[in-house]
Formats: structure tokens, C-alpha cells, sequence
């Protein structure tokens, strides 16, 4: 998404009322709120709708696109907290769609993975669809597995 910081913070407060369908529901508060941020606010709302970032549902209920979710990955996992899973992504993807592979592990980053070798990233907070997301946008699904599980403690196993 390459547009202008004002359309950014636009996008951000919007990405803060998504729901868990990813629909923003607009009332009179929420319109002023975003109205009111800055004096450009209307006619940046208009060319984020145009350009198809923001995709009107009607009956003021707006769907925020992928391709601006992906620009706000660190803004979306920012508030969510640690369950007590782990989230292990496993991926091997060719060599011909090396600039896709290297752009999935900037997008695994920005999410809070931590790589353990190459092609495995770990997690511990819930964000399975944001990696779905992810996957999708780069076409990557018959090239990567996430795998959720509950860590096993073996430090205090008592050896055999």
C-alpha cells in the first residue's frame, strides 16, 4: 500500500474496530472520531475507497483489504498476549520463488516469530489468521504448515 501517512493513520484507527469477520461497523461516534483526526480525514477516507483498500459492505460496514492488513501486521499482533501455545511454521518453497520466501520471513518477523533454522518459525502468540493471511497473499499454501501445540517441559525429565 503506498499512500500518504494521514491515509496510514486513517487505516490504523480503522484496523482497531475490525471485528472477527475483518468488517469495521461505522456509528456516529466512530465517524466523528475519524473525521475529526485530521482535515483531510474525508477525502482520504474517498480515495481508500476508490483505490479499493476500504470495500464498502453497505449500511456503513467497510472491509479492510488484505493488502493493507499486511502493511499493519506489527500494528494487529501488537495487542495480543501469549495463550500458552506454540505456533510452529514449517516451509519449503522453491528456489524460483525466492523474493515470495524472503518476503514471508520479513511478514513471519514483523508477526513476533522467532526463526529456530531456515524454514522453522516459532511463536507464542495467537496469530493464525494472520498467517493465513499471509500464505494467501503470497501463494504460498501447498509450500508451508503451521502446526499449534502446548510446549512439553523435558529440562526436568528425569533421564533414563
Amino acid at each position: 500500500m503506498k499512500t500518504s501517512r494521514t491515509a496510514y493513520r486513517l487505516v490504523k484507527t480503522l484496523s482497531d474496530w475490525v471485528d472477527s469477520r475483518g468488517v469495521v461497523t461505522m456509528n456516529k461516534g466512530r465517524w466523528d472520531q475519524l473525521l475529526s483526526c485530521d482535515k483531510n480525514s474525508k477525502r482520504v477516507f474517498r480515495y481508500l475507497k476508490e483505490a479499493d483498500y476500504l470495500c464498502s459492505l453497505g449500511n456503513d460496514r467497510f472491509q479492510i483489504a488484505d493488502e493493507v492488513k499486511i502493511n499493519l501486521l506489527k500494528d494487529l499482533i501488537k495487542n495480543r498476549r501469549p495463550d500458552g501455545k506454540l505456533r510452529i511454521i514449517m516451509f519449503d518453497i522453491p528456489e524460483k520463488l525466492k523474493m515470495n520466501r524472503n518476503f514471508f520471513r520479513k511478514h513471519l518477523a514483523d508477526l513476533g516469530f522467532n526463526m529456530q533454522q531456515k524454514s522453522v518459525w516459532v511463536s507464542n502468540l495467537p496469530c493464525e489468521d494472520l498467517v493465513r493471511l499471509i500464505v494467501k497473499y503470497h501463494g504460498l499454501a501447498k509450500h508451508v504448515d503451521l502446526f499449534v501445540g502446548e510446549p512439553v517441559p523435558i529440562r526436568n525429565a528425569i533421564a533414563l
